[in-house]
């Protein structure tokens, strides 16, 4: 029999802000975290709106000038994360060299702005001298688990996971299936992303992003609506504990919540387009993996882009799921809100799912003002909706390349 993992700590870093409590307000209060990007106007990029963080307010003892050396900004904001869900969990920074404990993370892109600096100064000295010594630990895909590793002294396996913007649901399965084996006792896992002008050039250039709405940056973010016109790109981290139910249980730890069920697959279809039928297969196999059926579902966090293409396949394969027996069950995509945070994504909107359980409230689709057809038959709550007990709620997370991952999140009893 395999071993429950729970959740026992959460930490977050998004463009709501840095913390548990103000991205819960936010998410109470339909605040949008996006802004206008003047930098990306200046530089010709056609998105000129984008999820950021003010890297001023990232607050951690553990964050000294040596460990700095070899932080880039996404290995930042996954620390800051970390030492917030340890602190959640209760676990003291100086034990955790001693426990039966792994990392798991998974992130989208890496530190692009050092490989370009580095690039530029060869080119203009041609001395490899000017370089700085440090580029390689911060550009490496891997930076920011090993950074985590290296800082809170974690001795089990530690590794990236880069599925584009499925990477930290991934994360999350991986991770909760090595504690199901038995092989951990606790898994640190998650995601991180950090945001500049070559992150979104590429997303640009393909008219993935918005651009319609950068006179009005808070609006631009509008899943499900008729006037979308591409994602909002963002940045951002969310950071969890999880452990086996008995080892939390053990050392009387506070459990939110247990990763119930979980599953993955591929589309085989097409590079960028998702397919409808994969992305219902993933939702049956995560239901099956935790032993629901659609009518237990009380929640479902969309993967909800704000694309014109990718909204409503979802909400398509959603219904061939839930409409027979669970049609009017809570939707929503809280990226109306933080923007699309690629390989962090779906990590943090994991931890959203998991406050809306603890709190029990779901968060408002902001800007749904006219409402796509093909989306209309589902139940996608304007107003914050206070006071739902959430049993059981279901996140997806699809990427590029036709990577897909879904994750079922349920109540302890």
């Amino acid at each position: 029999m395999r071993n429950k993992v729970v959740v026992t700590g959460r930490g977050l870093v998004t463009p709501l802000g840095v913390g548990l409590e103000p991205n819960e307000n936010a998410l109470r209060t339909g605040k949008s975290g996006i802004v206008f990007v003047p930098e990306w106007r200046d530089l010709g990029i056609e998105s000129n709106v984008g999820g950021l963080i003010d890297e001023k307010k990232l607050v951690c003892p553990l964050l000294d000038k040596r460990t700095l050396r070899y932080t880039p900004v996404h290995a930042m904001f996954g620390i800051v994360a970390a030492y917030e869900a340890l602190q959640e969990a209760g676990l003291e920074t100086n034990s955790l060299r001693h426990r039966r404990m792994a990392v798991v993370l998974g992130h989208g892109g890496s530190a692009h702005t050092h490989i370009l600096d580095g690039a530029e100064t060869l080119m203009m000295t041609h001395k490899s001298k000017r370089i700085s010594p440090f580029t390689v630990p911060k550009v490496m895909p891997s930076s920011a688990v090993a950074n985590i590793s290296l800082v809170f002294g974690i001795k089990g396996e530690s590794y990236s996971i880069s599925s584009a913007c499925a990477s930290s649901a991934h994360a999350i399965t991986v991770a909760s299936r090595l504690l199901q084996a038995g092989l951990y006792d606790i898994v640190l896992t998650g995601g991180t992303e950090e945001l500049n002008w070559i992150h979104g050039l590429g997303f640009d250039a393909m008219r993935a992003l918005s651009r319609s709405f950068n006179d009005t940056p808070e609006r631009a973010s509008r899943p499900f609506d008729k006037a979308r016109d591409g994602f909002v790109i963002a940045c951002g981290s969310g950071m969890m504990v999880l452990e086996t139910e008995e080892h939390a249980r053990k050392r009387n730890a506070k459990i939110f919540c247990q990763v119930s069920g979980m599953a993955g697959n591929s589309n085989a279809t097409d590079m960028v387009f998702p397919d409808a039928p994969s992305c219902s297969q993933v939702m049956n196999d995560a239901l099956n993996d935790a032993g629901l059926t659609p009518a237990d579902i009380n929640y479902i966090n969309t993967h909800g882009t704000s694309t014109p293409v990718g909204d409503p396949i979802e909400t398509n394969s959603i219904k061939s799921v839930f409409y027979d027996t669970n049609k009017d069950v809570l939707i929503n995509s809280t990226k109306c809100m933080t923007g699309h945070m690629i390989g962090a994504t779906g990590a943090a909107e994991i931890i959203f799912t998991s406050l809306m359980m603890e709190k029990e409230f779901i968060s408002p689709n902001i800007n749904l003002e006219n409402i796509e057809d093909e989306c209309a038959w589902a139940n996608l709550p304007r107003e914050i909706v206070k006071g739902v007990k959430i049993k059981h709620a279901l996140k997806n997370c699809f990427g590029f390349g036709g990577t897909n991952s879904c994750v079922i999140l349920s109540a302890i009893e």
